[in-house]
């Protein structure tokens, strides 16, 4: 549905509540998440997917000398497809300690018009295996 249904309040309510629950990967259960119930993971999952702008997991093949990375995409559950690539740019200001490190694999889930090393999650969080059940059920 269109954001202008539910107001520009409850758009900015339900990314909130996103960015919360990506956060959780840092509480000491969040590994494996075993905090939350598959069904809740799939749930959540999904609200980020239809949220996103951009969702793909891929490989770093290039980080520039300011902090900036081209991303090889290996799979893509809401963007460009499986071996384009995408820009992201550092962003020293929101979050300066997220770098991009040549040859290690992201998830890149982004909300805004460009994704930046903030946007990058770890190859371990409990959004990759959601988003690939989805993906299958796509099929």
């Amino acid at each position: 549905m269109p954001a202008s249904m539910f107001g520009e309040a409850t758009v900015a309510t339900v990314r909130a509540l996103l960015v919360v629950a990506l956060s959780l990967p840092a509480a000491p259960c969040a590994v494996a998440c075993d905090c939350f119930p598959p069904e809740l993971r799939l749930k959540t999952a999904q609200d980020a997917l239809q949220q996103a702008r951009l969702a793909v997991y891929g490989r770093v093949v290039e980080v520039a000398a300011g902090g900036g990375a081209k991303v090889l995409v290996l799979e893509s559950f809401k963007g460009p497809p499986a071996q384009s690539t995408i820009d992201a740019a550092a962003d020293a200001a929101r979050c300066p300690a997220a770098r991009f490190t040549l040859g290690e694999e992201v998830l890149v889930l982004s909300f805004q018009e460009a994704a930046t090393a903030c946007d990058k999650l770890t190859p371990d969080h409990y959004l990759l295996p959601a988003f690939r059940t989805i993906a299958a059920k796509g099929s």
